[in-house]
């Protein structure tokens, strides 16, 4: 196994704050060591190809799709991420588990995270309260309602679905707590992460 590893799976269930987390420790890892990172999103990655099938037109379209075809369009964006992540350290945006009309599907099935080889991944957390409120403020998306005990269950079964990647590719897994007003102190983590 080779340790030139450089792609981060960074995860958190809708309303944890994930993407700015994400955007913070970019903007430290490049004021700090003058490294650029690479976004990808696994999401956007299956959107356009879901887009090009004409499967959806938007992107909370792509959850209510059969989980046949959304595990199709998993295995191409992971196969995607993979070539676009041999030449820079990299960032991969996700979710372990999407909620669909038929449960849970996996997020980084087997097929996707062996195509990714993550080096970490990384679980971001916040109190299952805050990010209830933080998804009814989220006029740019239409979330679906979660009762806060069902965020806590969402978020303890992510935990188990990153252990699962760790195991099949001998990636670490990490938790960043992103807690209310300390932002930058989550994004110093996964900077800290990134340059490991």
């Amino acid at each position: 196994m080779t340790e030139s590893r450089n792609v981060v799976i960074v995860t958190g269930i809708p309303g944890v704050g994930k993407t700015t987390v994400i955007n913070a420790a970019v903007d430290q890892v490049k004021e700090k060591h003058g490294e650029e990172v690479l976004v990808l999103n696994l999401g956007t990655e299956m959107f356009e190809i879901a887009t090009k099938a004409g499967q959806v037109k938007t992107r909370d379209e792509m959850r209510k799709l059969p989980t046949s075809i959304q595990r199709e369009n998993q295995r191409k964006a992971g196969v995607a991420i993979a070539k676009k992540a041999k030449t820079a350290k990299v960032i991969v945006d996700t979710h372990t588990l999407i909620q669909t009309n038929n449960g849970f599907l996996i997020g980084l099935p087997e097929w996707v995270a062996s195509a990714i080889k993550p080096k970490t991944v990384v679980l971001v957390e916040a109190d299952s309260e805050k990010i209830a409120s933080r998804r009814v403020g989220d006029e740019t998306r239409t979330r679906d309602a979660q009762a806060v005990i069902d965020i806590q269950i969402h978020q303890e079964m992510c935990r188990a679905a990153a252990v699962a990647v760790g195991t099949i590719t001998g990636a670490t897994v990490r938790i960043i707590k992103n807690r209310e007003g300390l932002v930058e102190e989550a994004a110093s983590e996964l900077a800290d992460t990134l340059m490991e």
